[in-house]
């Protein structure tokens, strides 16, 4: 018997298949984009950082 996902796990998902689908095709039409497997608890941070003063 198959345990259903939650919703974080279906999140995360989606955002891993996002990822591979801009990475083939951005390859389609001849660009290389490295894989950035960020959390979104680290993009948070990073988008906080950036925003915040220096």
């Amino acid at each position: 018997m198959s345990k259903k996902l939650t919703d974080k796990q279906k999140t995360r998902l989606w955002e891993l298949q996002r990822s591979r689908n801009f990475q083939a095709s951005s390859a389609l039409d001849g660009l290389r984009v490295p894989l950035i497997d960020l959390s979104h608890d680290k993009v948070e941070a990073r988008v906080s950082a950036q925003k915040a003063p220096n």
